[in-house]
């Protein structure tokens, strides 16, 4: 079992919003009994939370049949779920399995129609970030990266190719001071293996690395940094999270 951090007041607040607006939220239909828009909304849902072992993700309601994710494990990506436009509900609970959840987050996340998004459930946030799925330039893969360990400090990331075996001091972060809660800009690089290293800012201080990694042509990755320093259950670590962009 995962140790539980002292996050109960911020838990408690979030709780303390809530529920005006649950009783505000619009009523929204099973997954299953949702009409196919042509232009969807998608949401996936990414649990990042080491203080709580599973969660159950509900959209547009916080009733059974609004929970479109039951017991999603630490470190897991759910199915692609649809939301609706120009906004979705989310609602964040504890699983209990004990007859009733125990509420941890509630917000509304702004969404636009025939976009994809990205939500990140953090030990004090939810991250929502739309993901980029336009085409990329040939042999191209889009990349980010995501700040979404509490704990962690502030992060330069850098990248290599895996083959060139550059040591992370030879060359610049490709980003710089990324807190938590915050993320990179995209870019695209060419497919291949890579190093990805993320150093406590301004320092050559390593928190975390992933060595090796496969980026693949078409795709858009979110490198999404998870898990709390110095931890042995939930250590810090470099989670990819990838999509197939446009043709």
């Amino acid at each position: 079992m995962k140790t539980f951090r002292l996050r109960v007041l911020a838990v408690l607040a979030v709780v303390a919003l809530s529920i005006s607006f649950v009783a505000a939220m619009p009523v929204a239909q099973a997954q299953d009994s949702t009409p196919v828009s042509d232009f969807p909304v998608n949401i996936r849902f990414l649990n990042a939370m080491t203080a709580v072992d599973t969660i159950d993700v509900y959209v547009n309601g916080d009733q059974e049949e609004q929970r479109v994710a039951e017991g999603l494990e630490y470190g897991v990506v759910s199915d692609a779920y649809q939301g609706t436009a120009p906004v979705t509900g989310v609602v964040i609970k504890k699983n209990q399995n004990n007859g009733f959840d125990q509420y941890l987050y509630q917000i509304v996340v702004p969404t636009e129609a025939g976009k994809d998004y990205l939500v990140v459930v953090s030990d004090l946030l939810i991250i929502p970030t739309e993901l980029d799925l336009t085409s990329t330039g040939a042999d191209q893969a889009r990349i980010r990266a995501i700040n979404a360990a509490a704990q962690s400090p502030s992060l330069d990331f850098y990248l290599s190719r895996t083959d060139a075996a550059t040591a992370v001091g030879a060359v610049a972060p490709v980003a710089t001071d990324v807190r938590f809660g915050g993320g990179t800009d995209a870019g695209e690089v060419p497919a291949g293996a890579y190093d990805i290293t993320a150093n406590a800012t301004g320092t050559d201080t390593l928190a975390v690395q992933s060595s090796g990694v496969a980026i693949d042509a078409g795709q858009s990755y979110t490198f999404v940094v998870i898990g709390s320093p110095g931890s042995t259950d939930t250590p810090l670590t470099i989670l990819p999270v990838s999509a197939a962009a446009a043709a």
